[in-house]
This record gives C-alpha cells, sequence and structure tokens, in this order.
C-alpha cells in the first residue's frame, strides 16, 4: 500500500496563488513583447503572431474557466458596473497614451494641422474608440458573469 502525504490546505492554497502570479507574469510578458516587436521594431506580424495568438488564447481560457467554474470575475455585486466603466476608462486611457506617444512622430509628417491640434485630436479619438470598445467587451463579461451567478444562486436555492 503506497503511503499518501497529507497536504496542508495553506501550503496547497500558495502553491496555486505562486502558480497563478507566474502565469500572469508570463502574460504580462507576452503583451510586453508584442507591444516592442510592433512599436518599437516596427516588425511584421508574422514575426510576433505566435505571441498575440498565446496571449488571446490563454486570456479567453482563464475567463471561460472562471466563469464556468462559478468564479465572480467582478468584485462585488454593487460595483460590478462600476468596475466595467472605470475598466473601460483606463483601457482607454491606456491604449491612447502608448498610440500617442509611438506614433506622433510619424502624424506629424502626414497631417497639415499644428502639431497640438493634431495630437490631441488623434488621442481624442484613439481615447473614445478604444473606451467604447473595452466597455462593449467588458459589459458581454459582466452580463455573461451575472447571468452565471444568477443561476449558481438558484441552483443552490433549488437544493435547500
Amino acid at each position: 500500500m503506497k503511503r499518501q502525504i497529507q497536504k496542508d490546505e495553506r501550503v496547497l492554497a500558495q502553491k496555486r496563488k505562486i502558480g497563478s502570479d507566474a502565469f500572469n507574469i508570463l502574460l504580462f510578458g507576452l503583451l510586453i513583447s508584442v507591444l516592442v516587436q510592433q512599436y518599437f521594431f516596427d516588425a511584421p506580424f508574422t514575426q510576433y503572431a505566435v505571441e498575440i495568438v498565446l496571449f488571446i488564447a490563454a486570456s479567453i481560457y482563464v475567463i471561460i474557466r472562471n466563469i464556468v467554474g462559478g468564479n465572480n470575475l467582478f468584485a462585488s455585486k454593487k460595483g460590478g458596473q462600476g468596475i466595467v466603466i472605470i475598466n473601460s476608462v483606463v483601457c482607454g486611457l491606456t491604449v491612447a497614451v502608448i498610440n500617442t506617444i509611438l506614433n506622433s512622430a510619424k502624424y506629424r509628417e502626414t497631417v497639415k494641422l499644428p502639431i497640438a491640434v493634431n495630437t490631441a485630436l488623434v488621442a481624442g479619438i484613439t481615447f473614445l474608440s478604444a473606451t467604447a470598445a473595452a466597455f462593449v467587451a467588458l459589459e458581454l463579461l459582466y452580463l455573461v458573469n451575472k447571468k452565471k451567478q444568477k443561476n449558481i444562486e438558484s441552483h443552490l436555492n433549488d437544493n435547500e
């Protein structure tokens, strides 16, 4: 008969946390790799396609597994919608700042408007577009997650 070593729940939780942190570091590294290759090295898409596919696939996997597993993706029931709006604005702001900084030289040469007006216009349009796109994606996730949470609650209430 094999001896099975009993593992402490705290040790298991700590190991899972370490694995989760390592996975998040890898995802962040993939994203940085894509941004560096795309903007700084002007690499063709085929050069960083693998990283982008892995980043998107891993992100989708994490989201789907959390929803299917019944984990709430948003902090609280009351603040869930607020988190969606805040994350959308932060995402839009991040995209606008990165695009404005990295593409400002290109827009200076092609558009005849004054540089400050051109940069502000492009940054504003980028911010609004990225914020809207992020809001739509996050709102869909919020609604799916909310529906799953209601299904879990109703299933638990039916069992009682």
